[in-house]
């Protein structure tokens, strides 16, 4: 593990530890705590579908919305995709009996019909998530997801109901001016991937309560790929780790 200082112009110190995929997942697997939300921001193309899918995995039960339809990196997780709820009896027996159940939520979008029915189970699965607690959520897209999910209040909702049942959702998105404001302020973790865009760059740091130049710092030498974890409280140190293997 290799310990990183930069010196900051006020007397206290930023410190930014750098860990390898394996290091950090062990990490992350015992500071995630059920109930908290984390928030992943960065560019398309960053690898933010495969670092919350890696996170998912280690959590016992899932439901990952996928709004965009059949996205290639969920398929590929392995997790089984249902269309509507409640899920089959299989399912409903596995989780019966105490067993894991990692579930992505949503099949094709073609037709408004598609787009309709995605909205009434993804409304059926929130209510069974927040009525039974213990859950993990995603929701990639996260502006996508918004029009589904009735926009920024009905956003604020779900997060604020969520933490208090006790379950955790992983949102995704660009940028944080694209989305409602609940969706960073409620999350305890920030997930940041490298930019240089600097109105993203000011909202992550309002967001977090830390200095703009320090978050500006951080993300400019951010090597592609790789993703810094920032945790609400400015004592926390950021962890900076390398992208996860594509295999699990």
């Amino acid at each position: 593990m290799a310990l990183l200082r930069r010196r900051q112009t006020a007397p206290s110190e930023l410190q930014v530890i750098g860990v390898g995929w394996p290091t950090f997942a062990a990490w992350w697997r015992d500071v995630w705590q059920p109930g908290e939300h984390v928030a992943c921001i960065g560019p398309t193309g960053t690898g933010k579908s495969t670092f919350i899918v890696r996170c998912l995995q280690t959590r016992k039960y899932v439901l990952a919305i996928d709004p965009k339809g059949e996205d290639s990196t969920l398929t590929a997780s392995g997790f089984r995709r249902i269309t509507s709820w409640p899920p089959p009896e299989d399912v409903r027996k596995q989780i019966a009996d105490g067993k894991p159940a990692h579930l992505i939520v949503g099949g094709g979008i073609r037709t408004p019909e598609d787009w309709t029915k995605l909205r009434v189970t993804v409304g059926k699965c929130l209510d069974a998530v927040f009525s039974e607690g213990g859950w993990t959520c995603s929701v990639d897209e996260l502006q996508i997801a918004a029009q589904l999910m009735g926009h920024s209040l009905s956003i604020q909702r779900n997060l604020v109901a969520a933490r208090d049942k006790g379950v955790s959702m992983v949102t995704a998105y660009q940028a944080p001016s694209w989305v409602p404001t609940a969706a960073s302020r409620q999350a305890k973790w920030l997930a940041l991937w490298p930019t240089r865009d600097e109105d993203v760059i000011k909202n992550v740091a309002a967001k977090a309560g830390r200095p703009k130049v320090e978050i500006q710092a951080i993300l400019h030498e951010l090597p592609d790929f790789h993703v810094a974890i920032i945790g609400q409280s400015p004592r926390n140190p950021i962890v900076i780790t390398s992208p996860p293997p594509l295999d699990g």
